[in-house]
């Protein structure tokens, strides 16, 4: 390649499309929902018919394994720019049927308006209009016969037949126009392809390692790899929307009759949305616990019979990764594990609430974590569980894996295998909450932490946690638990309510301050009002059912009922220590 990186090319649609047709180019997305809208489908048709470009499609080929007998392993070349168009293409020009976000395989249909030379998704109204050719890919089938389709219909279009001629020979004339092809060298390292894509799709989709790890499962059959790709995908849809699995019985009825369908049926199963991974998510689990690695971009050199001693590519190395990775997803996705799984972070305090659930890094991290101890340790289940959700809450509470969390995932991976190898890990693990959860980390880091507005920030959710796991009455209640009021019946208000203090020179910034934040019932919420706290917390209405563990339960002041908003900025200190020492009661109870 002359020292380049790539290779520019042009090729003709019709040939693009056989190329996939006969599997020499890998499009998963040929077999996963088509994202586009019909009408995009129209206006790319409408382009080619036009003359006009359509931008590239950009075609990588991974690098080739050894065969023991010295030959070179056929590796498809896989399109990692132009799937959704390309798919468009096939489904407008070849009648090829398209799967919908339901997993239901439908038709785009693209109809013709030769009179006017307009394009248009088929509608019921077109459909009874005789002047319109309903579906332009008939010119693309094998028994399409021109001359008599222009004898029969040059009159109902309203043509001579010349005229419809010329229009045909047009139509059947985008198949031959060009498509301008990127072939990235092979030997090009994943994070290389990836900042190619992504800087040539600066304000569109970002590529990421885990499209390119499915790319390469889905064309890889030899190695059950579209199979495996399949699990996952299909695991991951059953367990959002149950009502899938008939359509994706009737749409791939040889796969749900194999094991791979059978190890991931119990998750249609199930109504739960406390934790649900999606594909990368299942990814970087699965090449954790397989691979102890957690850079997905690994993961595509590993199937691809990548030696990482050797630094070559070996068919024996690719049959040793898909063993592996094969091992992993049967054990993450095993409904027992994930269920147990489940059941600890319910067990932490978590609910099927944004507000007390933490980010998937850090569950996703739980959970290999959890699966590593119980695959590779003789610990006890309440010791593996135990450990686990103290690393949960100290990665969570120190952003442990807030930024580069490949890399954090990586690095923690080596260090965990090795102390466990070396029979060290439990000094491990308490060396590391010792160096993370220091006394400065609870009295001074943490509570400065909640020094924020929103009731996203990873911190307030722990809180959240803290209550619950806590078995808390609702703030002004004595029947009511936070869990109730969470899920059922309660909002969000502020302690020092948000007008009063508007109303005495207060900004958003400053009254919209977690601190402030408490759950409380909405008829509580009206009887407060716009009142100081020193006035509605003397209101025997209001606290009819307020004690004084109640406020110790909350991270309330004890003092609050003394306040004004003279008080407000002590209060926000006062509490955000109480918070934080909820935080750690709740750490310290595991």
């Amino acid at each position: 390649m002359s020292g380049k990186s790539y290779s520019v090319d042009h090729i003709n649609v019709s040939n693009l499309l056989g190329w996939i047709n006969s599997g020499e180019i890998g499009l998963p997305e040929m077999q996963r929902p088509f994202v586009w809208k019909s009408t995009q489908a129209r206006d790319l048709i409408d382009s080619l018919y036009k003359g006009y470009p359509i931008g590239f499609v950009v075609i990588w080929q991974n690098s080739t394994a050894e065969l023991k007998n010295g030959d070179k392993a056929e590796n498809k070349e896989i399109i990692i720019d132009g799937q959704q168009r390309i798919t468009a293409l096939s489904a407008a020009l070849e009648g090829n049927e398209i799967i919908d976000n339901k997993y239901l395989k439908k038709r785009i249909r693209i109809a013709f308006k030769p009179e006017t030379e307009e394009f248009a998704t088929q509608s019921a109204a077109i459909q009874k209009d005789p002047k319109w050719i309903q579906d332009i890919s008939l010119f693309n089938q094998p028994d399409f016969h021109e001359f008599d389709y222009i004898v029969k219909n040059h009159d109902r279009l309203g043509l001579s037949e010349d005229e419809l001629n010329k229009i045909i020979q047009k139509l059947k004339a985008i198949s031959t126009s060009e498509i301008g092809v990127i072939k990235l060298d092979s030997n090009l390292p994943i994070n290389q392809v990836t900042d190619i894509f992504n800087r040539m799709n600066q304000t569109g989709t970002k590529l990421s390692s885990a499209d390119f790890a499915m790319s390469r499962l889905s064309s890889d059959t030899i190695h059950h790899g579209n199979d495996l790709r399949k699990e996952i995908e299909y695991f991951i849809q059953l367990y959002r929307d149950h009502n899938l699995v008939e359509n994706i019985k009737k749409l791939d009825p040889d796969f749900t009759q194999s094991n791979y369908f059978k190890q991931i049926s119990w998750a249609d199963k199930e109504n739960v949305t406390l934790y649900q991974p999606d594909f990368s998510g299942i990814l970087h689990i699965c090449l954790g616990l397989g691979f102890l690695r957690g850079k997905l971009a690994q993961l595509v050199s590993l199937i691809s019979g990548r030696d990482f001693e050797k630094r070559t590519y070996t068919e024996e190395a690719m049959n040793d990764s898909y063993k592996k990775l094969a091992d992993a997803i049967q054990y993450v996705l095993n409904e027992s594990n994930f269920k147990r799984y489940i059941l600890l972070l319910n067990s932490l305090g978590m609910i099927d609430r944004a507000d007390a659930k933490l980010p998937d890094s850090y569950l996703n991290f739980g959970y290999t974590f959890y699966l590593y101890l119980k695959k590779n340790t003789k610990y006890s289940n309440d010791k593996i569980e135990q450990y686990t959700k103290k690393w949960i809450l100290m990665s969570a509470l120190t952003k442990r894996y807030g930024s580069s969390p490949e890399s954090a995932f990586d690095r923690d991976l080596r260090l965990i295998n090795e102390a466990n190898q070396n029979d060290q890990l439990e000094q491990f693990f308490n060396d590391v909450i010792d160096q993370s959860l220091t006394d400065e980390f609870w009295n001074l880091t943490l509570p400065n932490s909640l020094v924020a507005q929103t009731t996203q920030l990873t911190n307030w959710r722990i809180f959240q946690m803290a209550l619950i796991h806590s078995k808390s009455h609702t703030w002004l209640e004595k029947d009511k638990f936070t869990e109730d009021v969470v899920m059922r019946q309660g909002n969000i208000h502020h302690i020092f309510p948000k007008a009063y203090l508007r109303k005495n020179g207060f900004k958003q910034s400053q009254y919209n301050q977690v601190a402030n934040y408490i759950w409380i019932t909405q008829p509580r919420n009206l009887q407060i009002g716009d009142r100081a706290p020193k006035d509605y917390m003397n209101d025997r209405e209001v606290i009819k059912f307020h004690f004084n563990d109640n406020d110790a339960e909350n991270a309330i002041p004890a003092t609050l009922s003394s306040y004004d908003y003279n008080n407000y900025e002590q209060f926000l200190k006062e509490r955000r220590v109480l918070m934080a020492q909820s935080i750690k009661k709740l750490f310290e109870s595991l």
